[in-house]
């Protein structure tokens, strides 16, 4: 055996890996040296200091801080182009003739065979096709794939980022996530990238795209690593049904949701709209235990990890955490989806609406607390007596054959 004097290793984001790590080498009395990780643009200190003595962390305070700090689109000390974002401008539906450009064909690998052989024999019962990849596995090719966004999808990124289409599950986003997350490439390679097409591409998608760069996926990291020991044993709304089946194979028969499902059972991917403001939705206005929500989107997606999805789902989609990092529940029925989407109105609109409405009435006291919440509230109290009863009926409907109770 070689002896090893002294072990260096990146820092490693998900608590439970690192802490298994360091607790063996202690264990064997082996001195190591963590360094600071490539796949962040920001220290862990730097975000301990950002969060101190704040009770509500708040994304866009500290995406102006990461402005201001790494010099991206500043003039003057002062945000180009008048604001900080310009996300307003980012809430437009895809229209039906827009050409959706195609993802650039995935390189190929000596090792592919053998792997698949290796996935369907241990891990043959999770979701997820072997004869359905689509993302680059090599440096060489995640870089071409990162030129095949900024050359044929970054312009069009802003307008309809929030977009939602039964027809394409990638559009006009970057599918940066995967490599990001394994470190396949860096996000200061994507800033460097970035940099020469600022004249280019419209403002609104240069400055959306910088934004979930510098702004979300580093307040993600920094808001697991300071909070997640509390969001992950948080549930606000003490719910504690679970998902069954249909869950997995996208046949809910709420047609919005069972799409955004089936997008997520072929590719293993499906953008930030579908996640927050359909499936988690969804599953949250079901009166879904948050841990059950997290372990669906931990299986799910190729790019999930402890330190992404504790915050996504405890705070962003299902406020489960109180409101650390949001100020609101991030809630709709089915007209937001209607207005985002190319889906027409239909009965899953009455099962949405009923999901949405029962939950706001279930949780009235604590949304007529908050003025702008409050507004809820008063609009449940004008539904008409026999709509309220149909779609509460639906939404029961719903709720019995799409999850199981406690126990």
């Amino acid at each position: 055996k070689n002896k090893i004097n002294k072990l260096f290793f990146f820092e490693i984001e998900d608590k439970f890996f690192e802490k298994r790590l360091t607790n063996f080498l202690q264990k064997n009395n082996l001195d190591f040296s963590v360094i600071q990780s490539p796949m962040f643009l920001s220290t862990r200190q730097d975000y301990k200091k950002f969060s101190q003595d704040k009770n509500v962390l708040l994304m866009k305070n500290y995406y102006q801080l990461q402005r201001k700090k790494l010099k991206f689109l500043m003039e003057d000390g002062k945000p180009f182009g008048g604001k900080w974002s310009f996300d307003e401008e980012n809430r437009k539906k895809l229209p039906k003739k827009i050409d959706v450009p195609a993802l650039p064909k995935p390189d190929n690998s000596k090792y592919e065979g053998e792997l698949k052989k290796e996935i369907l024999k241990h891990f043959n019962h999770h979701p997820g096709n072997v004869d359905n990849r689509w993302m680059p596995v090599t440096r060489k090719a995640a870089r071409e794939w990162l030129s095949s966004f900024f050359e044929e999808r970054l312009s069009n990124f802003g307008f309809y980022e929030d977009a939602v289409s039964s027809e394409h599950n990638f559009m006009f986003h970057s599918t940066l996530s995967p490599m990001l997350n394994i470190g396949l490439i860096t996000p200061l390679e994507v800033l460097q990238s970035l940099e020469k097409y600022f004249e280019k591409v419209p403002l609104n998608s240069y400055e959306g795209f910088l934004r979930q760069i510098i702004g979300w996926r580093e307040f993600i990291r920094g808001i697991y690593q300071e909070k997640s020991d509390v969001q992950e044993t948080s549930n606000f709304f003490s719910h504690t049904r679970k998902l069954n089946s249909n869950w997995y194979s996208g046949k809910t028969k709420l047609k919005p949701l069972d799409d955004a499902i089936n997008f997520t059972l072929k590719f293993g991917y499906s953008h930030h709209i579908n996640r927050l403001m359909i499936i988690a939705n969804i599953m949250n206005l079901s009166g879904i235990h948050p841990k059950e929500i997290y372990n669906w989107f931990m299986e799910m997606y190729v790019d999930s990890s402890d330190w992404v999805m504790v915050p996504n789902v405890y705070g962003m989609a299902t406020f489960a955490d109180g409101g650390i990092m949001s100020t609101k529940p991030y809630i709709c029925g089915s007209n937001y989806i209607l207005k985002m989407s190319d889906y027409k109105k239909g009965d899953w609109c009455d099962t949405l609406d009923g999901l949405y409405w029962r939950f706001v009435d279930n949780n009235k006291v604590f949304l007529g607390k908050n003025p702008r919440l409050s507004l809820m509230v008063n609009a449940l109290n004008k539904i008409e007596s026999e709509r309220k009863k149909n779609i509460f009926k639906q939404a029961e409907l719903f709720i019995e054959n799409n999850t199981d109770s406690q126990g």
